[in-house]
């Protein structure tokens, strides 16, 4: 009865030893040079019909170059490698038969038939044994000389320096000579294996828009040699012996262990007073946005597995904050999570328009009652977050290349519905909101135009709603597209009016003629007189030039009553009628056309 094969004991130190391996990806299937070089010279030295450099990771034996064995791999317990990577020097077996630690082996008993092994471990400078140079005989072969002991050992050191380039080419970050990531995850992971406690620390030096910005300027050259003049900076301000890494192309890192317990946060304000004077890069001074995120590792948190992420976003928050450092924020951290859950599956959407849809919200003459236009809003119900609101995805958008299509697909739909309720006899303007992102170009404004022409919209029965912060960017070009709108027939409006710079010089400049309260001034009327005299302020300056008022967010009698004593033309609200289904607003209009307009101000508590 053939007897079971008796694996070889782990070494003490196999959580590190595995992690070393996978760090170095030495069970990468794709071909070396060198490797093969290296085992093709230590077979012909022995006349040797199998050589190998095999590597051992958690349950295979991995042969990273081979002579003479058509197979990639085996299983860890029949490896030979397993009892050498437990010694320093050569292992040798001169007659596999006559050992009982290999005698009933697979690779023995069975192909490659395995007589005679000779082994020299992989051993990384801190004591790892990755796996070994190994020479193989299908026949018994007496011990090898000492010279030939030698030239083992000495093949395994060439493997083992091609193994060191292939760290250190994966491990140095080429434009600083510094530590890249890979690395900084390296150090990590040793430490939590060896369960030591440690403080890992982020830093981002510059934010996107400033890097991109000094690109267009000054180009990639210039940013590159910045970026070691804040190397030399920084490394300047840490404790000696602390590295520095480069994680990304405007990131660093570094970390400190128990011998800096307690100086972290008079480091954190070193570093961030070290960067308060301007960085000098070929005679321009330029101004860092250090920003450090902060996170305590120990093998036990449950923040291990995700740790780079955490700090970096960490990092992150301190800049745009500008709060000079913090610690990773659990709830921050949730909430960005979610925000990317967001844009993905809006993304999504767009792509789709399958769980976008419009609502549309009643505006009306107050003086009259009747509805003179609708405002279309974006909706969307996410498949497993449920209904999302307006205001949590459309800054989303707007901070990303989303807010484009986005834009174009509200225009399409809106322009759809127009036509169709034109079909049926409605005569109200339909008003979308457009963003500082759409007035980017002209296409957005042909885009309108054409869509008006294709499905036969009158322009003048459209209407365009942008806020005074589409203005920031370039007065000058958005002016110019308001005007080949308003040109074209489509009427313009100032949306939430009041929140922004107020300035009314610059209305002057552009063909507004409808100016939109913004809501927070009508909620708030009846909480004193100094904001019943500013709403009626504006209204009332706003008459006098020329413009028509429209007050949102009406809830109340009391408010609907004051609006109206003031002079403000239009409103919409709670009030007057929620937003709704395009089928919804059909029947709402047919209702309140068959009323009498006047019936909303004579009894707005029944319309809810």
């Amino acid at each position: 009865m053939a007897r079971a094969v008796v694996p070889a004991p782990m070494p003490p130190n196999e959580a590190e030893r595995q992690f070393r391996v996978q760090q170095l990806c030495l069970t990468d299937s794709t071909p070396d040079r060198a490797f093969d070089r290296i085992v093709a010279m230590t077979a012909e030295y022995f006349e040797a019909p199998i050589a190998l450099i095999s590597i051992l990771d958690e349950q295979r034996q991995w042969f990273r170059a081979s002579v003479g064995l058509g197979v990639r791999q085996t299983p860890r317990r029949d490896a030979f490698c397993g009892y050498t990577i437990l010694g320093r020097d050569v292992l040798e077996v001169p007659d596999t038969a006559q050992d009982e630690r290999f005698r009933d082996n697979p690779l023995v008993t069975g192909p490659p038939g395995i007589r005679f092994y000779a082994g020299m471990p992989l051993v990384t400078e801190d004591g790892l044994g990755l796996g070994s140079l190994c020479v193989i005989d299908t026949r018994p072969r007496p011990p090898l000389s000492a010279r030939d002991r030698s030239m083992l050992r000495h093949f395994a050191g060439l493997a083992m320096g091609r193994i060191a380039t292939l760290r250190d080419r994966s491990y140095i970050d080429e434009p600083t000579g510094l530590f890249n990531r890979l690395r900084l995850e390296a150090d990590v992971g040793m430490a939590l294996e060896r369960r030591e406690h440690l403080v890992v620390v982020a830093a981002d030096m510059l934010s996107p828009r400033f890097v991109n910005d000094i690109v267009n300027a000054l180009g990639y050259p210039f940013f590159n040699e910045l970026m070691l003049a804040m190397q030399d900076r920084f490394q300047s301000l840490l404790p000696p012996g602390c590295l520095l890494y480069k994680i990304t192309p405007t990131r660093f890192a570094f970390l400190l262990g128990p011998a800096h317990r307690g100086l972290e946060q008079g480091l954190y304000e070193r570093i961030l007073g070290g960067f308060h004077a301007p960085v000098m890069c070929r005679g321009i001074p330029v101004r860092a946005e250090v920003g450090l995120g902060v996170l305590p590792l120990d093998a036990g948190r449950r923040e291990r597995q995700d740790w780079l992420r955490l700090v970096v976003s960490a990092a992150n928050e301190a800049r745009d904050r500008d709060i000079g450092w913090t610690h990773v924020e659990p709830e921050i951290d949730r909430a960005q999570q979610r925000a990317f859950a967001l844009l993905t599956g809006l993304s999504r959407a767009v792509a789709t328009g399958e769980q976008l849809w419009l609502a549309y919200q009643p505006v009306i003459e107050l003086a009259t009652g009747q509805c003179t236009a609708v405002e279309a809003l974006l909706r969307w119900r996410h498949p497993t977050l449920g209904p999302i609101g307006p205001g949590e995805f459309i800054p989303l958008a707007e901070k990303t290349a989303l807010i484009r299509p986005l834009s174009r697909w509200v225009l399409q739909r809106s322009v759809e519905q127009a036509a169709a309720w034109r079909r049926r006899g409605f005569a109200f303007k339909v008003a979308i909101n457009v963003s500082a992102q759409d007035f980017a170009g002209p296409s957005y404004i042909d885009l309108m135009i054409e869509l008006l022409a294709r499905h036969g919209v009158d322009p003048a029965g459209f209407k365009l709603e942008f806020t005074e912060s589409a203005l920031m960017r370039d007065p000058k070009e958005v002016a110019r597209l308001l005007h080949r709108a308003h040109d074209a027939g489509v009427t313009i409006a100032i949306d939430d009016f009041g929140t922004g710079y107020s300035n009314w010089t610059y209305l002057r400049d552009l063909p507004a003629s409808v100016v939109k309260l913004d809501q927070s001034f009508v909620r708030n009327l009846g909480a004193g007189e100094r904001d019943r005299l500013l709403a009626r302020t504006i209204i009332e300056l706003a008459g006098q030039l020329g413009y028509r008022v429209v007050a949102e967010g009406i809830e109340t009698a009391e408010t609907l009553a004051l609006l109206r004593q003031w002079g403000c033309d239009e409103g919409q609200g709670y009030l007057i009628a929620r937003p709704m289904t395009a089928e919804a607003l059909a029947q709402w209009m047919d209702a309140h056309r068959a009323g009498g307009g006047q019936a909303l101000l004579r009894k707005p508590d029944a319309l809810q």
